[in-house]
Formats: C-alpha cells, structure tokens, sequence
C-alpha cells in the first residue's frame, strides 16, 4: 500500500510529462503532461491518440500513425523504447521536438506501457545554432587551435579549414606530425614565446598578439586572439587560439607608413619624415630651398612639366651627396650634422645654390633654368620653423639666402599673424565682419548721392579693428574672400530699402573665384539692388586676366550694376586696359589727391585722367579730399565726385 501511494505521489508530481497507455490509447496522465500539450483534464487528454497528439508526418517522411504503433509495438516486445518524436500542442497547435522513453510495465489484467515525454525543443535548437556556427567556422577566415601548454606548443584541436586560411597542412597538425611552433617565423619566435609566458605569469585571461607565420604561401602576418583556460586553482590548463591572416592589412599598413613618410611625386622623404628625423638625431643646422617663380613654370609650361621639374630638382641635390626633403609644392629641405661656423654652412648653400643656376633642367626636348632662394637655420630647437621663417624673409627682402636671427623678432610676428588669422577665422563664423559706409558727394548737385562700403572687424571684446590690421593677412590666408562675401552681404542688406547707390571694392581675385562671384549675383538679385550698387575694382593690385574681369563686368552690368576703376593712377594703371574694360567711374588715387595743390606733377597726372575720362564717358571721383584747398582745387579741375574726411568719415547707416 505505502508503495502505491509513493508512486502515485512521485507520479502526479513529476515535472515530466508522464502517462500510462497500452496499444489502442492513453489510460491516465500527471498534470506536466496536461500542461506540455495545452490540456485542461485528464479525460480530454487521454481522448486522443498518441497520432492524434502529432503532426500527419514525422520528419523521417513516414506517418505518425504507423511509426507510433511500430514504437509502440517495439516497447512490448523488447520492455524499452527511446526515441525523438515531433509532437503538436492542442491548444495553439505549435510544434516541438520531444524525447519519448516508452517503459513495459507488468500490470493484470494486462501489461501497460509508461511513456515520458521531455521537450527538448531548446536542446535542438541550441544544438543546431552550435552546429551552424561549427560549419561556419570550418568554411570562415579564422582557423581555430586548441594548444597544450608544452614546448612547441603541440595541437590538441585545429579546424579543418587551416589550410584554406593559414596555407598550414591540417592532417600534420592534427596527427601532431609537427608543432605549430615549426610554423611561426624564427624572428618572431623568441618575442611570442616570452609575450605569452608574461600573460599567462600574469593570469590574463585573454590577449591578442600579431606575428609571422611561413606558410605554403610564403611569409604571412596573422593576427591571433587567445582564450586561455585556468582550472579552479587557477592552473592554466590550455590555450584557445582564433588566427585570422592578415597579410593584406600589414600590406596596407606599410603602404600607408610609407606615403606618411615619403612624397609620391619624388619618392624623397617629406615634411613627417623630416621632422621624425630630427627628433631621433638632431641636426646641427637646417636649410629649406624654395624655387623661384615656380608658378611662372606651371603655368607656361604645365604642371606635368612642372612635376617633372619638381622631380629632377629632388634627384638633382640627391646628385650633389645630399639627402634632400620634399616638404611640399616647390620646397625642399636639407639637414646638415656637421657643426660648420657660419661662413662655412653659407658657402655650402650658396655653392647649392650657384650649381642648381647652372645646371639644365628638361622640359621635354627644351633646356630650362631654374634659380632657387634658401633659408638656413642653426640648431635644432624648432629648426624647421625658423629656417621657413628665414626662408620667407630672403624671399622678402629679394636675397638669394637668408639666415634665422632672433634679434629680428620674427617670430613673435608669425605668432602674431596666426592670431590674427585665428580672430578672422572667429569674426567670419560669429558675423562681425560688418561694414562702415563714406559717403561719396556729388559736386555738380552738392549732395551725397552714394556711399562706399568699408569693412571693418569687431574683435571678442566689442572693440573695432581697421581693415590694415587684418586685411593683409586674410589674403596671405585665403581668407580675403569669404570676408569679400560677408562685405556683400552685409552691404545689400543695408541699401536694400534706401534710394542712395553704394560701392563695394573687389580684387581681381574676388572677380576670378566663381563662388564670389555667385555670391555677388544672389545678393544683388535678391536685394533688389542691382541698379544701385557701383563695384570698384582694385586696379592698383594689377589686373592680369582682362578677359575674365570682363566677363564679370558684362554679367553685372547686364543687371543693372555699375563699375569703377579705384586707385587709378598709381601702380598698373594702363588707359589701354581701362578702355577693354567699359567702366563707368575712375577713382582717382588718393597718393594723387592728397598732394594736388603742393605738387604740379601729381595735378598735371590728375587733369591728365579727369580729360581721358570725359572722352570715354565715365565720371571721375577724387579719394583722400581732406581739406577745403583740395575740395576747390578737384571741383576747379572738373572732377565729378569728391570722397575723404573732409566730405564725411565712414560710419555705421
């Protein structure tokens, strides 16, 4: 009796489905199983057969109704029967793969049979993900090695795909026929023996090394991710090692150290190359060569012959015994180590130099020279800086060579543009680049009918820097444009509503960027202030490309707008070039104005335009009229406009 009852007990308890069945069916069943098929009685589960409880086929192919009696049948006949079975919920109908046990238990009247049934849908599907990702591995790029922690680190387990991944024979490996320590590069040998004995000492867990390996390829680099595994007592028992080559990387890598360090165009070293060598080994004095008027080559001949000047320059000073840098464009540096006095290092260059005069250099079939100019400096604290900033002062002062002298302050100049060119670069993102606006007065209607914009830049203090004090440097730094933009639109925006004209300077750069120039297109368009607005043209910056000035010339005029020659008179000023040009205003330069009652030559040279612009058509108006004397002396003279201090100083509208 109590064996009944702790069956019974250990029967509905189980978290097993169990049941009991004979061959036409289910005779009885525990709750597990009445919840593992989505039942709510006993009476209901045991209604169905165990066919009924499955899908029509198994995946064998065969029924479930003639594959379940064959099992059943079998566990009469032999006591036991273990098999997978696919089963299906009654609730949901969802499928999952089960693990039937079907037991023969001797009962009267007649033997009955106990089935359990164990979801092992998790089980398989782990199972088959591992499987997935072992068959991956096998035909993936990583060959995957199990090492014994011994000499020569012998092979307990290697993927079958080493061969494909490393070129290293699987069956050698495998059969521990070698070690893997035969495959490993002997100049590597000693530095991954000694890596690994320091991270296992060290109890890591993990570490990543790269090395060389030789291989039925040759010389490979493979990067190797290792797992190593510690026992409970914290004994390293073996290594788990994922390779991957990586010879393609390594290529790469020294492809890119390579252009890091070396100029494509000449193969020397560059800038990075040179500035690492004399960090490793400091020179005793640094000489940088610029060539002379190496834009004038470009442009004359090409710059695939002036690449090719560039070129033969480099092998040219190779020729001399030097080992040249090229830094950039048309410069080169030169390190020397021997500490020469001064005379001597100066006699070195200049003989440089005299040789690079003297010497041919090909442009295709036809000899050309070339003259360089060379900036030395002594030292080797900052030594690249100071022998550019020397550099930059020959080509100043117009010297064939100059040396870096601290008593000339020169670099608290430079430091001094930088920041200046750092406040622009500020002044143009936070827009206070604004304008002041002179007013420019007519002397037949004696009254100010236009005004000329003039920019002007607000510092991060609030306080107001004159156009000398930062207009230089924006255009040593290519600045000068987006500050031309800002001028634009800063001076359209405020003559937009007003009936008075207004003038706007730009150089020949500005008229030869395509950007400027739609920016100035917009904003005229947009304003509304085409018809109103005069733009003066630099003349006495040079105007070298007429035909594209004129281009922009007709564009705007097109529009509305007018045009003006400014500073006319001094510098370039060409009456030929003025007619190409069709202007409508010449501004008479103030160099001129400001001397008209003290100097006849300069009022000889005035009536000389004012009579030029009459014939031609255009009005003339006089810059730099600062007193009354002046003003009488222009309107006597016929000019039509006057400008200056004396008319009005400029000033926020």
């Amino acid at each position: 009796m109590r064996s009944d009852i702790d069956f019974k007990t250990l029967f509905e308890t189980a978290r097993d489905a169990i049941m009991l069945l004979d061959e036409k069916g289910f005779i009885a069943c525990n709750r597990s199983t009445l919840n593992l098929f989505g039942c709510t009685s006993i009476e209901e589960f045991c209604s169905f057969h165990p066919a009924q409880l499955s899908p029509e086929l198994q995946p064998s192919g065969r029924t479930s109704l003639s594959l379940s009696k064959e099992h059943i049948a079998q566990a009469y006949a032999k006591g036991e029967r273990r098999f997978e079975w696919l089963h299906h919920r009654l609730g949901d109908g969802s499928l999952f793969d089960a693990e039937v046990t079907l037991t023969l238990i001797p009962h009267q009247p007649r033997p009955l049979l106990q089935a359990i049934v164990r979801d092992i849908s998790e089980q398989k599907g782990l199972k088959s993900t591992l499987q997935t990702k072992i068959d991956l591995l096998e035909k993936g790029p990583v060959a995957v090695f199990r090492w014994r922690l011994s000499e020569g680190w012998p092979v307990e387990y290697v993927s079958s795909n080493v061969e494909v991944v490393l070129g290293i024979s699987y069956h050698a490996l495998r059969d521990n026929a070698v070690r893997f320590s035969d495959f490993i590069h002997p100049e590597d040998l000693t530095r991954i023996d000694s890596e690994v004995s320091d991270y296992l000492a060290q109890k890591e867990h993990s570490f990543h090394q790269e090395y060389r390996m030789l291989s039925s390829r040759g010389e490979i680099w493979v990067e190797d991710f290792s797992i190593v595994d510690y026992n409970e007592e914290g004994r390293a028992l073996g290594i788990n090692g994922y390779l991957l080559d990586i010879s393609a990387k390594k290529k790469i890598e020294a492809l890119n150290a390579h252009l890091l360090n070396y100029d494509p165009l000449t193969a020397l070293p560059n800038r990075q190359r040179l500035s690492r060598d004399i960090e490793a080994k400091p020179p005793h004095s640094c000489a940088l060569f610029n060539i002379d008027d190496f834009t004038e080559i470009n442009d004359f001949f090409g710059m695939r012959i002036g690449d090719s000047i560039i070129i033969q320059v480099g092998s040219y000073l190779q020729s001399l015994g030097y080992k040249p840098y090229r830094l950039g464009g048309d410069e080169f540096g030169i390190l020397f180590y021997e500490e020469f006095t001064i005379s001597q290092i100066e006699h070195k260059i200049h003989t440089i130099l005299e040789m690079i005069s003297e010497h041919g250099f090909m442009a295709e079939d036809q000899e050309i020279n070339v003259s360089m100019t060379a900036g030395i400096a002594l030292g080797s604290h900052k030594v690249i800086n100071r022998a550019d900033i020397a550099l930059h002062l020959a080509k100043e002062k117009k010297l064939q060579l100059a040396f870096y002298e601290e008593n000339e302050n020169i670099e608290n100049r430079y430091r001094r543009n930088i920041e200046m060119t750092t406040s622009i670069k500020k002044a143009i993102l936070d827009e206070r680049i604004i304008c002041h606006y002179q007013p420019i007065f007519d002397l037949a209607t004696k009254s100010v009918q236009k005004y000329e914009a003039l920019v002007r830049m607000i510092d991060e203090e609030g306080n107001l820097v004159p156009p000398g004090n930062f207009l230089f440097i924006a255009k040593k730094t290519k600045l000068y444009q987006q500050i031309t933009k800002e001028v634009i639109k800063h001076a359209c925006a405020t003559f937009r509503y007003q009936s008075h004209a207004f003038s706007i300077n730009l150089s020949a750069t500005d008229l030869l960027d395509p950007t400027t120039v739609q920016e100035i297109i917009k904003n005229i368009v947009k304003t509304g202030t085409a018809s109103r607005v005069v733009f003066e043209i630099l003349e006495s910056e040079g105007i070298e490309n007429y035909d594209e000035v004129a281009l922009f010339i007709a564009q705007v005029k097109s529009l509305g707008a007018k045009i003006a020659i400014d500073d006319f008179g001094t510098g370039y000023s060409n009456f030929e070039n003025i007619l190409k040009l069709n202007v409508d205003f010449i501004k008479i330069d103030g160099s001129l104005i400001k001397n008209i009652t003290t100097n006849p030559k300069h009022a000889i040279i005035v009536e000389t335009i004012v009579e030029f612009a009459k014939k031609i058509g255009a009005k003339t108006i006089a810059e730099f009229v600062a007193d009354d004397a002046t003003y009488e002396e222009i309107e006597r003279m016929g000019i039509d406009f006057a400008q200056g201090y004396f008319i009005g100083k400029p000033e926020p509208i």
